[in-house]
């Protein structure tokens, strides 16, 4: 008997558990299946959008810190001080502890490991869509690795979904990372299926484009000949800059005043490869938070200053101009020149417009005119913003095409180039081109679009441009007198052998030991 009562609470024990079991058995919510995802293009699509979601939340980082490691501008803010983290950029007293940095850093890898999920689980033969994804993968992944690249120099590759095993990655080699590179650019072109616009007016294309990836792998070729010692690259560079040139579905923009053509009103214009969109949509703004209006727009937050008709009255005032970027728009092209007022303004030139000033602020009587938010793009204090970042425009393929082109032996091609650019801004053409020609006009045409930093690293230019930074700041007094102040550091400036890259993080490198950081940080 007791056999059998054994027997029969074993059973129940069993059945109990079994039927728990089912009743635990439930799908979980918010994962994502890879065995029965991307089985339909809708569910491919989705995937593919958060590629250009990661882009367009690069641009806060990414353009502070590029621009405010330039020699073009001064970190700014209400006061020296304001924000200790921009000041140690624009002085170079940063560490491997830079949130910044970090943030741009951790972005890159972000981008990545969403092109390698699209590589690791999509089959380009499955669908039209399945192999834009794709290719489109393949373009964002050889645009992130060429920004690590540029700028920490020997980061680690992760070209696949990585195992538990493989997290601690060590550096990539500099020939690896540039096959890298080259390979997935050339991929995504070759693949036949990336978007193109439909003509030079055709507004409506706001995929990343054949064209985008052409300009991106040129780019990347004009790199390659000076980090791995080739001249031939730039031969194949203007191949593939030509080629945007050729197709004539872009044009410099002139449909409005030079200054103006970044405003929300000019959005995909003929002139912008690829930007990432904001929707003005009243009922989704917060869709559009971005800190990056309200840190660049002019310091008026507090009183500060008035500010001109139709500008935003929010700003923080990071990000200022200096002397040097007006010094260099003045000896090229002449005081008072179209492109330079369409730039930036002087302090008599924003007081003509009715601007007043009631306390002294952190500035050298310059402000940023291309690149302000108008009152109508922002919202909430500047924190909202309907403008498109802008990530390439049709005239730094002219200027990558000009100086691909004069180190491939084809100057009457360079010549051709940097005068369409001269000619937008109103000033004569040249007779002759020098790469020192091509150095000026690229730092007027495109400076604060976050291309100057890599540029004077590119060249071997950036010590002598930045040995002195964050040795004082300008304080500026409301009647437009300024005078320099001393920084107070011992230490500040661009130092050689240590920042011609800048640091991992240093989560990054606790984290995984086998990432050697960067010499000197």
């Amino acid at each position: 008997m007791k056999t059998k009562y054994i027997v029969l609470a074993f059973l129940t024990a069993v059945l109990a558990l079994s039927s728990c079991s089912k009743l635990l058995d439930i799908p979980r919510k918010g994962v994502i299946d890879y065995d029965t995802f991307y089985k339909t293009d809708d569910e491919i699509e989705s995937a593919n959008i958060t590629l250009y979601s990661d882009v367009r939340g690069w641009y806060y980082n990414v353009m502070l810190v590029k621009n405010i490691l330039s020699d073009d501008y001064f970190s700014g803010g209400a006061a020296r001080g304001d924000n200790a983290q921009m000041d140690a950029l624009g002085d170079f007293a940063f560490n491997s502890e830079s949130e910044q940095i970090e943030g741009s850093f951790s972005g890159y890898y972000g981008l990545i490991y969403h092109a390698n999920v699209i590589l690791g689980h999509i089959n380009p033969e499955q669908s039209k869509a399945a192999a834009r994804a794709v290719a489109e993968a393949h373009l964002f992944r050889g645009w992130a690795y060429f920004e690590l690249t540029t700028l920490w120099g020997n980061p680690p590759i992760v070209d696949h979904e990585l195992v538990p095993s493989e997290y601690a990655q060590g550096n990539g080699s500099t020939e690896d990372l540039w096959k890298l590179v080259e390979d997935d650019l050339t991929y995504a072109i070759e693949s036949g299926v990336l978007a193109e616009k439909s003509s030079l007016n055709d507004n409506t294309q706001w995929r990343a484009t054949k064209q985008y990836a052409q300009a991106l792998l040129g780019k990347a070729y004009i790199w390659m000949a000076s980090e791995l010692k080739d001249n031939s690259y730039y031969e194949k560079a203007a191949v593939q800059l030509n080629a945007v040139v050729n197709s004539q579905l872009y044009d410099l923009f002139t449909a409005a005043p030079y200054g103006d053509m970044r405003n929300s009103a000019y959005k995909m214009n003929c002139e912008n490869l690829f930007e990432s969109i904001r929707v003005n949509d009243l009922d989704n703004q917060f869709d559009n938070f971005d800190f990056y209006g309200a840190m660049v727009g002019w310091r008026a937050s507090s009183g500060e200053m008035t500010i001109p008709e139709d500008v935003c009255a929010a700003g923080w005032g990071f990000m200022i101009p200096n002397e040097e970027l007006l010094a260099a728009f003045n000896t090229w092209e002449g005081v008072d020149s179209y492109r330079r007022t369409q730039t930036i303004k002087t302090y008599d030139e924003v007081k003509a417009m009715g601007v007043q000033w009631n306390m002294p602020t952190l500035n050298c009587g310059l402000y940023n005119w291309k690149g302000r938010f108008l009152s109508d793009e922002v919202a909430y204090y500047g924190m909202i913003s309907t403008k498109n970042p802008l990530w390439m425009r049709f005239a730094e393929v002219l200027l990558l095409g000009a100086e691909a082109n004069l180190q491939a032996g084809h100057p009457d091609v360079a010549l051709k180039y940097i005068n369409r650019v001269r000619t937008r801004a109103q000033l004569p053409a040249l007779n002759g081109v020098t790469l020192d020609d091509i150095k000026k006009e690229k730092r007027c045409e495109l400076c604060g679009e976050g291309v100057r930093y890599q540029d004077i690293l590119r060249w071997g230019d950036a010590y002598e441009l930045l040995k002195d930074a964050g040795k004082v700041y300008p304080v500026m007094q409301p009647n437009g007198t300024f005078e320099y102040v001393s920084t107070g550091r011992s230490v500040y400036g661009f130092k050689q052998g240590k920042h011609e890259h800048l640091p991992y993080p240093y989560t990054e490198t606790m984290l995984n030991k086998n990432c050697k950081q960067n010499p000197n940080y």
